[in-house]
């Protein structure tokens, strides 16, 4: 689904299928608007949690996605808000900043145009629609009359929130016709150039088939359409769009264990080199042995906090 963030040229894909690569196959996907970073982690959460409730409900009848009920989200704001921005949802605007994001992904709709050729004639159809990515978003907060502030605390969990996903996109996340992220990743890349830069390597289609030492390679020329799709095309000078690339880079190699080099090198032209593990699940094993280390290490730091205020303390004391 990535294409949605991606911009198109003057309202059509360019020459490169990385501008707008369509997951059906031959033709492209498109969006009337630009979304950020921080739609994009609202999208993929709504779409993890589409995911996992079709599965709960998978049984001897699959439910029919034609009907509304079968592709809404039922969860909570507190729920969708930790997803969306983890420790950061915390914070007293989580509420604001989910409703205004999910405002923007009702006013989105895609273009999704799709080629089908004919094998016994010499003929192709070309099939356009324009299809929202959500309908219909219902909150419901249930209000108590409590009379201590310490009594609030009770209110937690009881904001419902129903987002109806559209009968389109709904069909692609279930049929596995899409990239899935880790949010956690996303969300320590945060809102800018890195998510972005990331966001597309993981739906990058041209990765080797295969690779003999374990990690794989891509190069991807850094023309019009490229820096297009990876956010760096307003840059005056082609060396200040690859300045900002290495350090997109920087930021991607320190936040997910699984890439190795994010970098742009001149080879034949100038060109961004990514190398990273092979496998998708060799690279989550890989992040949760990375956020497992850092929860270990963060324990360790708070432990230190601790020990080194007491000791201030008693000597204060003496």
């Amino acid at each position: 689904m990535h294409p949605v963030w991606e911009s198109t040229i003057d309202r059509q894909p360019g020459a490169e299928a990385f501008v707008a690569r369509c997951l059906l196959g031959a033709g492209w996907v498109g969006a009337k608007r630009r979304l950020s970073m921080f739609d994009l982690r609202t999208w993929a959460a709504l779409c993890g949690l589409l995911h996992t409730q079709y599965l709960r409900a998978t049984g001897e009848h699959d439910p029919d996605l034609g009907h509304a009920d079968a592709r809404t989200v039922e969860t909570t704001a507190y729920q969708l808000a930790d997803l969306v921005m983890g420790r950061d949802a915390l914070g007293g605007d989580h509420r604001r900043r989910l409703r205004q994001s999910l405002g923007r992904l009702q006013g989105a709709i895609v273009t999704v145009r799709t080629v089908e050729a004919d094998d016994e004639l010499a003929a192709e159809r070309m099939i356009e629609g324009w299809v929202p990515l959500i309908g219909e978003v219902w909150a419901a907060k249930t209000r108590l009359d409590l009379a201590e502030p310490r009594d609030w605390g009770a209110l937690k969990g009881t904001t419902s929130l129903r987002v109806e996903i559209g009968r389109w996109a709904a069909e692609q996340v279930i049929a596995q016709r899409c990239t899935w992220l880790d949010l956690e990743v996303l969300r320590a890349l945060g809102p800018g150039l890195p998510a972005r830069v990331w966001a597309c390597m993981e739906a990058w289609a041209r990765w080797p088939q295969r690779s003999f030492d374990g990690f794989e390679e891509t190069v991807i020329g850094l023309g019009r359409p490229a820096l297009e799709s990876l956010g760096v095309a307003r840059y005056a000078r082609p060396k200040d769009a690859r300045r900002a690339l290495d350090r997109a880079g920087d930021k991607i190699i320190a936040s997910d264990p699984a890439y190795l080099l994010v970098h742009c090198e001149k080879r034949a032209g100038w060109c961004l080199v990514v190398r990273r593990r092979v496998g998708a699940r060799t690279r989550g094993e890989l992040r949760r042995q990375f956020r497992a280390t850092a929860a270990e290490r963060s324990v360790v730091r708070a432990a230190v906090r601790r020990s080194v205020a007491e000791a201030a303390g008693a000597q204060r004391a003496a």
